[in-house]
């Protein structure tokens, strides 16, 4: 949010912090009011001062220049040759002079223009970026102080803070509410802004009816009505000050309500009554199905759980949130009714995010405005309507409030602080410091005790914890000793999942990949098309909901769902990867899955991972598919938590394959004896959808399951200290039969001699029909003694029997 120090100096007394602003932004620093940037609007008009044309004649050497003698006061007269037409003599104008550097970098120095010297620029409202046009120099009032520095002159001598407001500090939102803050810090008195509203003898309710009959979400309405409007531009000092907070100029009756919510803090809105029907307001509910149009041409269907303000007949405004394109004022309006009022900010917050309407109203009546500021917030608008727009401002203004808002008082004792924060607490230091914030204070027992009654603006301040954090915050956090903790207990081991997982980030990150973090909740539509048919992902023991858990309030439809499956979070940052023209990379998630049964919640832990594209390193030229790098990955993942009996198979029918996953090139992981998760590349047909052209491998497991059984020690084995032998078989296998059953069959006929059977061919030809030649390369080695060729030559054939009486394949 953008302070003027300016603004904030008519409430409290800041005149010293103009020349030394990083000594404010500190002191606001400190107490949680985070300054992120200051701007001094002076420094670009640096030696841009006020002159007035003594002489002007024309260019010895351009018909189209003008050669001026220029005043600034000092005595020394500037010449400065001009392009510009519409200046004449006695004129007041704004002279850039040598050394000036104007907005956008531009260097003012002596120069010579068609041989002629030129000691300066007269300046236009274009080069001032005052506006994005102008026809000529810029022609000042007749009275304007000649040699002022131009910055002072147009109020531009001011410094802007920009502050990072946290989301309780809802009282810090306007320079009003910054001001109180300075005072308490400071200890300075604080000087709100006076009324001297003269209303007219005609009564607000003989002009309009009002009801407010949804009081729980709206505790407070005030309203009042205006006749005789003249909308149209505002003064010049009311668009300055919008302007450099960064609100733009609309009209002066827009930008009063603007104004005012940049000085109290309370968002208002404007009616124009001509059209309002039935010249009725009422508070209430939205109808379910009815649609609304907001100012900025948004159409929005309502379901009939809004908040809205509305006339005889149909919804003119979201509470607290935005206004209605019907009701608006413009240039013809000439009533208006000035709506001020206190809503509750769930009612405001929930409507807002539902539809991202993300407003300088919604924004602060989501976080608490003051409930007893509202009607002064309406007079005060209403005695800037009389005074800039001329409005006869009505008598008899509503003001609803049937239940008033009720502040408790909170009870704490001295000796309570003194333990939350760790250093003594003097009773006159507490008493200062809370009753500069604004809270009502009762001393007991002689100052060990305490009543307070926090201001109806602090709408954080509700327990003892927080006059705690307030107190320490205002006194000092530098005053909490520097204390090491005694030591008296060993630390708490580390949660045991927590360190599994450690084990598996470890080993992915070691083998290039990244981890990736994404949001538990989705896009329903999104992870609906992602995960298609999710039966198959049961069979995995990869529990899947049929209908995801829906958030109650979502951010908005992006977030509406909790996810079931990691796999479409992943596969998004993939594609947003390659989007970005980054074509390969490794990635995994580490996360929890939701889904409910009945009234039970679940959260399953999961590991998702995925390959994109081929790696372009200068020395590996390898095209390895992503699946089988995948695969490389899991497996040393795997070895790395000390698994043990795992192994790949291929489902027998495609209708047990992932919706998401290519039917011909997936596996399925069995460890110890579950099968706990999938590999496999991404279907073609979600490729194409969404148009990603690299070669894309995806994989999800079930870590609940995988890590069962953990932590688990090394177990050493003897190593044989006789040479191991190797044997080659090619065998002709149909395409429908797993690789890996085949390795299975091998090494289990091979009996305990087998070390390992791994695929070093592959061969298919035309000539083979539906098979394919695979051979595997089997090394043996016996513990006690050195394998002789009879030995060797019994074994192979044993593999060759009982593989080929088990399996269809044949020995080639």
């Amino acid at each position: 949010m953008k302070i003027s120090l300016k603004w904030l100096n008519e409430y409290v007394d800041v005149d010293e912090f103009f020349a030394r602003p990083e000594e404010l932004a500190a002191h606001l620093t400190a107490a949680g009011l985070e300054v992120d940037e200051i701007e001094n609007l002076a420094t670009p008009y640096k030696n841009v001062v006020i002159g007035t044309l003594l002489e002007v004649g024309k260019h010895p050497n351009a018909d189209k220049l003008t050669l001026c003698q220029v005043s600034t006061g000092e005595g020394v007269i500037h010449q400065i040759v001009c392009g510009a037409k519409n200046h004449k003599q006695g004129d007041r104008v704004v002279a850039a002079l040598p050394g000036a550097v104007l907005p956008g970098d531009f260097a003012i120095k002596k120069s010579k223009l068609r041989g002629v010297e030129s000691a300066g620029m007269l300046c236009s409202e274009k080069e001032l970026q005052l506006s994005e046009e102008s026809a000529g120099i810029l022609i000042l009032d007749e009275d304007a102080p000649i040699g002022q520095n131009f910055a002072t002159y147009y109020g531009l001598d001011d410094i802007l803070f920009e502050i990072n407001v946290t989301p309780n500090r809802a009282d810090c939102l306007s320079h009003l509410g910054l001001a109180r803050e300075i005072g308490a810090l400071l200890g300075r008195e604080v000087h709100p802004p006076q009324l001297n509203l003269n209303r007219v003898g005609d009564s607000t309710r003989n002009e309009i009816q009002l009801d407010l009959i949804d009081m729980d979400r709206c505790p407070r309405y005030a309203g009042c009505f205006a006749r005789n409007v003249k909308v149209g531009p505002s003064p010049q000092w009311l668009k300055q000050r919008l302007e450099k907070v960064g609100i733009n100029s609309i009209n002066n009756v827009v930008d009063i309500t603007n104004f005012i919510l940049m000085d109290l803090g309370q968002p208002l809105h404007a009616f124009d009554v001509s059209h309002l029907k039935g010249k009725k307001i009422s508070i209430e509910g939205a109808k379910e199905g009815e649609t609304f149009k907001t100012l900025d041409g948004t159409e929005l269907k309502l379901d009939g759980s809004e908040l809205t303000i509305r006339d005889g007949e149909r919804a003119v405004a979201l509470a607290g949130c935005i206004g209605g394109e019907n009701s608006g004022v413009s240039d013809s309006t000439t009533d208006v009714f000035i709506e001020s009022a206190y809503f509750r900010p769930k009612a405001v917050r929930t409507t807002a995010r539902k539809f991202g309407l993300e407003t300088d109203s919604s924004y602060r009546f989501s976080r608490g405005v003051n409930p007893e500021g509202v009607p002064f917030a309406m007079d005060r608008a209403c005695q800037l309507l009389q005074d800039i727009c001329g409005a006869e401002v009505f008598s008899d203004p509503y003001d609803m409030y049937p239940n008033p808002i009720e502040i408790p008082s909170i009870r704490l004792n001295r000796k309570y602080v003194e333990q939350r924060l760790g250093f003594e607490v003097k009773n006159e230091d507490f008493v200062k410091w809370i009753e500069g914030i604004g809270c009502g204070l009762e001393v007991l027992d002689g100052g060990e005790g305490y009543v307070v009654t926090p201001p109806p603006y602090r709408t954080d301040i509700s327990i003892p914890e927080d006059l705690v954090e307030e107190f320490g915050r205002l006194y000092g956090y530098k005053h909490i000793p520097d204390n090491l903790p005694s030591l008296q207990d060993a630390p708490t081991e580390d949660d045991l999942n927590y360190k599994l997982e450690d084990v598996v980030r470890t080993s992915l990150i070691a083998g290039g990949f990244f981890e990736c973090f994404n949001y538990a909740f989705l896009n329903k539509a999104y992870q609906e098309k992602i995960l298609g048919e999710t039966s198959p992902l049961e069979v995995l023991n990869l529990r899947v909901p049929t209908e995801p858990i829906k958030i109650k309030n979502p951010l908005n439809e992006d977030y509406a769902v909790m996810r079931t499956s990691l796999i479409p979070g992943l596969l998004k940052n993939i594609e947003t990867n390659l989007n970005r023209s980054i074509d390969f990379g490794q990635l995994f998630e580490i996360g929890k899955s939701f889904d409910r049964s009945k009234d039970q919640y679940h959260e399953e832990s999961r590991l998702a991972l995925g390959i994109f594209g081929q790696s372009n390193g200068l020395w590996d030229k390898t095209k390895i598919p992503a699946a089988f790098r995948l695969k490389s990955a899991v497996e040393g993942l795997i070895q790395s938590l000390k698994g043990r009996n795992w192994h790949w198979s291929t489902p027998a029918e495609s209708r047990q394959v992932p919706s998401f996953i290519h039917p011909k090139q997936v596996s399925f992981l069995t460890y110890e004896g579950k099968t706990l998760g999938f590999i496999g590349t991404l279907h073609p047909a979600l490729a194409e959808e969404f148009k990603l052209k690299e070669d894309i491998a995806l994989a999800e497991f079930n870590l609940d399951l995988l890590f069962q059984g953990q932590p688990r020690n090394f177990k050493y084995k003897k190593i044989s200290k006789f040479q191991s032998a190797e044997r080659d078989l090619a065998f002709l296998v149909p395409k429908d039969l797993s690789a890996g059953a085949l390795s299975q069959a091998i090494a289990k006929a091979a009996g305990k001699i087998c070390r390992s059977v791994e695929i070093f061919d592959v061969f298919e030809d035309e000539s083979l029909g539906d098979n394919r030649s695979v051979a595997y390369r089997i090394e043996l080695q016996d513990m006690d003694s050195t394998l002789d060729e009879e030995q060797l030559t019994k074994t192979q054939q044993k593999i060759i029997e009982q593989v080929t009486s088990q399996l269809p394949v044949k020995v080639r």
